[in-house]
């Protein structure tokens, strides 16, 4: 089993029915798939990318990250990857 992870469940510019699933203070405005790539591999993550689009926003190609399950709730896991893309970003600015 695994958890999909969209980008737009952790983009502070989307609303909860445009498909943000993290609480705002968390999320990470402007998230791109490769930066949760990123974060995955840092966490040392089990994953696998998918090109697939987004169903609610069907027209825009933006892919999906395949996260095996372990003992971790799936919006735990989201908030975890977006505090390290954050923290990535902050890292790449200096």
């Amino acid at each position: 089993m695994r958890y999909v992870i969209w980008p737009a469940n952790l983009d502070a510019k989307k609303s909860r029915n445009e498909g943000r699933k993290i609480p705002k203070k968390f999320a990470v405005p402007g998230v791109r798939l490769s930066e949760i790539v990123e974060a995955c591999r840092e966490l040392k993550l089990n994953f696998e990318v998918e090109n697939k689009k987004y169903p609610r926003c069907w027209w825009e190609e933006v892919g999906r990250v395949l996260i095996e399950k372990d003992k971790k709730r799936k919006i735990d896991v989201m908030i975890e990857i977006s505090k390290k893309i954050l923290e990535i970003r902050k890292r790449k600015s200096k």
